[in-house]
């Protein structure tokens, strides 16, 4: 699978990458900063050459800006997986990515001591990749989560639904822990 890259994570923002991107170690995050600036500009070079091959919904889905969205339980129906993320910048917009999938999605661990899988987490940052499969384009997305999971999906096309989220009405009290 052309997605892999080292320790069969992802390509551009490797593990090792985005550990040292974490240090309390001063020069060790220096180095690392410079290093994810690359990482970030090949990636870009890379979506610009596969975005030929992206549908409608894919492209649309890479232009967001979903780093540090908030992630709502994922949920799956036969060969569909809705993926809601509440978008920490604004407007705040409820991100309702309803995924067209190619085989079951795959979780692994991605830092050293992942928290437990059904607690809350964020979205921190995805790879997006396309091969031509069967006559057709299968997109693969690697999808890492605060909670130091990887989340490996591949799919032939997403649907994408901004909306956003109802506010109480004047005189109506908010839910507690909302």
């Amino acid at each position: 699978m052309p997605f892999a890259g080292e320790e069969g994570f992802v390509r551009f923002f490797t593990r090792d990458l985005y550990r040292r991107t974490r240090s309390d170690d001063d020069d060790v995050l220096d180095v690392a900063s410079e290093e994810w600036e690359r990482a970030n500009e090949a990636y870009r070079t890379h979506l610009s050459a596969i975005d030929p091959l992206m549908t409608p919904g894919v492209r649309e889905m890479a232009g967001l800006l979903l780093h540090d969205a908030e992630v709502r339980p994922l949920a799956k129906e036969g060969g569909r997986l809705h993926l809601a993320l509440h978008k920490d910048v604004p407007p705040r917009d409820l991100v309702l990515l309803d995924y067209d999938l190619v085989g079951e999605p795959s979780v692994e661990a991605f830092t050293d001591a992942p928290r437990r899988w059904e607690g809350p987490s964020d979205f921190q940052l995805d790879e997006l990749d396309a091969e031509a499969e069967g006559g057709g384009v299968v997109f693969t997305q690697a999808i890492v989560l605060g909670s130091g999971w990887l989340l490996r999906l591949r799919f032939r096309d997403v649907k994408v639904t901004l909306a956003q989220p109802l506010a109480a009405p004047a005189g109506v009290p908010a839910l507690a822990g909302a």
